[in-house]
């Protein structure tokens, strides 16, 4: 998680400045103020990354850090298993 989360946070801030402060409970859109276009840029840059697609279940809301973490690690297994 810690790769991920450094990784994660590098792209964040080249999106939002880099003198933002990140914690893994920061919101993306209260905190951060990512609308849909920056969220799409996000997912992009992110996917781009970490060489993943990125599809948002129904059920699951990406809200913090954490959980966009968590997010790419589960999408990434998802390709480590299929190989």
């Amino acid at each position: 998680m810690t790769d991920t989360l450094e990784e994660v946070e590098r792209i964040v801030r080249s999106i939002r400045g880099d003198a933002i402060e990140l914690r893994p409970e920061t919101h993306l859109v209260a905190d951060l103020g990512l609308d849909s276009l920056l969220q799409l840029d996000l997912v992009v840059q992110l996917e781009n990354q970490f060489a993943i697609a990125l599809e948002l279940e129904e059920d699951q809301e990406v809200i913090t850090i954490a959980n966009l973490v968590a997010w790419i690690d589960r999408a990434r297994e998802r390709v480590d298993a299929h190989g």
